[in-house]
C-alpha cells in the first residue's frame, strides 16, 4: 500500500513551499552525474512551472548548486515567475550559434537558470523554422554539460510530452516527476495518459506522482487512481513523489497581480 508522503504538524497551516520541502529527494545520482528531476505534467494549469521553481529555489536555499532548466521553447515563463532577465535562451544554443555559457543566467550563488522561450542573443535570427526534436535534443545536450558542477537538476517541461522526451539521455539520472493537481477524471487521466507515453517511450525512466493541490485521504485516492490504471494497464506501478496542500496566499497572488496590472495593459 502506498505512503503518502504529507506535510509534518505544525502549529501553524501548511503552505505549498511546506510541501515542496517535504517531497524533494534527489536521490543517488547513477554514474556520477546530477540527479535530474524531470517536472512534467498531462495538462497545461497543473502547477508544473511554479513546483520547479519552488524545487529549484528550496534546494539551492538549503546550499545545493541548482540548474533550473525551462524546456518550454515558445514562451519561456521561468524567468519571469524568478523575476531575472535572462542572458539568454537554450534555443540559442541551435545550429551552434552559442556556447550553454552564453545562455546561464546566474539567479543567486547557488541557483543557475537556463530559460526557454525564443531565442534571446542579439544577433539570434527572430524568423527561425520551428525546432525539430532532433535540434531540441541536441541543444538539451549542450545544456546538460552545464550540470557536470551542479548537485541538482530541475527542467520544466510543462505539459509536452516532446519536452520530456527531448531531456532524457543514455544511462542518465533522470527522473519524471508527474504533477497532477485534478482530483476529477480528466484530471487523473490527463496525468495518467502522460506516465502511459512515458512508460511506452523510455521504459527505463523512473516515474513519480506529485500531487498538487490535495492532501491526505484526498491525495491518496487521486494517486491510488493513477497507480491502479498503470499497474492494471501499463505493468509498471509509479512512486508516490508527496502531496502538496493548496495554499490560499499563492492562489490570490495571481488575482492580486492581475488587478495592479490590468489598467496598465489597458492604457497600452
Amino acid at each position: 500500500m502506498s505512503l503518502l508522503l504529507t506535510v509534518p504538524r505544525r502549529a501553524a497551516p501548511p503552505t505549498q513551499a511546506d510541501g515542496i520541502r517535504s517531497t524533494r529527494s534527489a536521490g543517488d545520482a547513477r554514474n556520477g552525474a546530477a540527479p535530474t528531476l524531470l517536472v512534467a505534467s498531462g495538462r497545461g494549469g497543473a502547477g508544473a512551472t511554479l513546483l520547479s521553481a519552488l524545487l529549484a529555489v528550496s534546494a539551492a536555499g538549503e546550499g545545493r548548486r541548482v540548474l533550473l532548466v525551462d524546456a518550454d521553447d515558445f514562451v519561456g515563463a521561468l524567468a519571469l515567475t524568478l523575476g531575472v532577465t535572462p542572458r539568454g535562451s537554450w534555443t540559442d544554443l541551435r545550429a551552434g550559434r552559442a556556447v550553454p555559457a552564453d545562455v546561464a543566467t546566474p539567479v543567486s550563488a547557488t541557483l543557475t537558470l537556463v530559460a526557454g522561450g525564443p531565442p534571446r542573443l542579439a544577433d539570434a535570427p527572430r524568423s527561425a523554422a520551428p525546432m525539430s526534436a532532433a535540434e531540441r535534443k541536441a541543444c538539451m545536450r549542450r545544456v546538460s554539460t552545464l550540470a557536470e558542477t551542479m548537485d541538482l537538476v530541475v527542467l520544466d517541461c510543462g505539459a509536452r510530452l516532446d519536452h520530456v522526451l527531448g531531456a532524457v539521455t543514455p544511462a542518465g539520472s533522470e527522473r519524471l516527476m508527474a504533477v497532477s493537481a485534478g482530483s476529477d477524471p480528466v484530471g487523473l487521466a490527463a496525468t495518467y495518459a502522460l506516465c502511459k507515453a512515458v512508460g511506452l517511450s523510455r521504459p527505463a525512466l523512473p516515474v513519480e506522482v506529485l500531487v498538487n493541490r490535495h492532501e491526505g485521504s484526498e491525495a491518496a485516492r487521486c494517486f491510488d487512481a493513477i497507480e491502479a490504471g498503470a499497474r492494471q494497464f501499463l505493468d509498471f506501478t509509479p512512486r508516490l513523489a508527496g502531496a502538496i496542500p493548496a495554499d490560499p496566499t499563492l492562489d490570490a497572488a495571481p488575482v492580486s497581480y492581475t488587478h495592479l496590472t490590468l489598467p496598465t495593459i489597458l492604457r497600452v
